[in-house]
Parts: structure tokens; sequence; C-alpha cells
């Protein structure tokens, strides 16, 4: 069974109307990609936690110089264009960054992020680029395995945002060992 909203709302201690909102299309874009099971949901859950405190998909915060400083002409990044640090900032539930994660994803969800990169805000996309990142990452494994560490290494590429994650994932690991 889902995690309940007010059970996320509560553990997260994010607006409950956001949780509301959010957690049926992130379970429902797991379900799509059939990687919806309890492991996977704590990842999610944790994951959204640590990145955002309001459980909405969000824009990261920056001037323009940081997102010039930061990203522009990364070619790692499919960054090519003047402006593309700017234009191709993290955005979502996890942040999607660089014009060539933004084309990716886009082709996945069939909408073109490259043209218009915020609609990688609207949730109920956001909620399938994650779904997407966590089944491209196999995320479900290393949470089926308990493998938290992995987890946060597959989604982030490193352990930012650890302590957060962590500790939002103690009380949902508690609550499902009661629910048992």
């Amino acid at each position: 069974m889902p995690f309940k909203a007010d059970v996320i709302a509560t553990t997260l201690h994010a607006p409950l109307a956001n949780v509301e909102q959010n957690w049926p299309l992130v379970v429902d874009a797991l379900a799509a990609l059939k990687i919806q099971d309890p492991a996977t949901e704590m990842a999610a859950v944790a994951t959204i936690g640590a990145e955002s405190y309001l459980f909405a998909p969000e824009r990261e915060q920056g001037s323009e110089a940081y997102f010039r400083r930061m990203y522009e002409f990364k070619r790692a990044l499919g960054n090519t264009e003047p402006g593309d640090g700017a234009r191709y900032c993290g955005r979502g539930f996890i942040p999607v960054l660089g014009r060539a994660e933004y084309a990716r994803f886009g082709k996945l969800v069939g909408v073109d992020l490259v043209e218009d990169p915020d609609r990688a805000l609207e949730p109920a996309l956001a909620a399938r680029i994650l779904a997407y990142d966590f089944m491209l990452k196999e995320v479900p494994k290393a949470a089926a395995e308990g493998d938290w560490v992995k987890v946060r290494r597959l989604v982030r590429g490193d352990l930012t945002g650890w302590k957060r994650f962590n500790g939002i994932l103690i009380p949902l690991l508690r609550l499902q060992s009661e629910q048992g």
C-alpha cells in the first residue's frame, strides 16, 4: 500500500496540500513504468523530501551570474549556447540539469523541454521524469536491496543531501516494519 499523504507530510514537515496533490502523480508515474513497490516509494519520498521542503517541483535558486559560472558552456551538460546555464538550470522533483538532460527527459515524456524547460516544473511531468530517472539508474533494485547510500548516489551522483534523505528514510522504514 502506498504511503498516505498525511504520513508523508508529517515525516517531511511539508505542506499536506502539496503532498495530496503530488504524491498520487508520483505513484502513478512509478506504476506506469512498473517500478512501484514499497522500497521504491520510500526512495521517492526520501529523494523528493531531500530535494524539496515543499514536496513540489522546484526551480534551482541562483542568480544569472551563478548559473553562468556553474553551468554555462559545460559540455558534459550539453550546454553549448550562450544562456544555456540559466536556461537549463535544475528543475523538478529531482533537478533536471543541462540541455542534454532536458532533451533526454523531454523525449521520454513526449514534451519539448529544450524549447520550454519550465514545463519540467509541472507536477505530472516532474513525477514522470523522476520515475524515468529511477528506472534508468536502477534505483528500484538498490532500494529493494536496502542499499540507501547507493540509492542516493544513483540519484544525485554523490551523497549531497544524505543527512536529510536518511532522516526521512528512518521513520519510513520504522513505519513499514510496524505495519509489517
